[in-house]
């Protein structure tokens, strides 16, 4: 079963991303800072299939956060969630095929697809 990680700091919209992913089929670990996330990510190490990062973390940003795990495993596929502008991200990491944009707010299919977009399916 594939592990994906939500990286989210609103506990509401964290609930509904882990309920659309457990619901789409995909085991669902979270946190709520980035330094949970780092924790959870050498924990999990090569047991965690993809990332969902919120760009607005209260301890580091979210594109901060995914450049420093993209360091760390450059095949893990990684989506930033944002109500910002989708080509500010995505001109951020155009070199970066694994990496995919959400924009917010987003239903459940949009949340499956953004995670479809970067090769990663229950």
């Amino acid at each position: 079963m594939m592990r994906i990680l939500i990286v989210e700091d609103e506990v509401l919209v964290r609930m509904f991303a882990v309920d659309a992913l457990e619901d789409a089929g995909f085991q669902v670990e979270q946190a709520g800072t980035a330094a949970d996330a780092v924790r959870l990510l050498e924990q999990l190490g090569d047991e965690l299939h993809a990332i969902i990062i919120d760009l607005g973390l209260p301890d580091r940003s979210g594109d901060q956060l995914a450049a420093d795990l993209r360091a760390q495993r450059a095949e893990l596929p990684i989506v930033i969630a944002s109500g910002r502008s989708e080509r500010e991200i995505r001109d951020r990491f155009a070199h970066d095929s694994r990496l995919g944009v959400l924009v917010k707010p987003y239903t459940a299919s949009m949340l499956v697809d953004a995670l479809a977009n970067v090769g990663v399916t229950p």
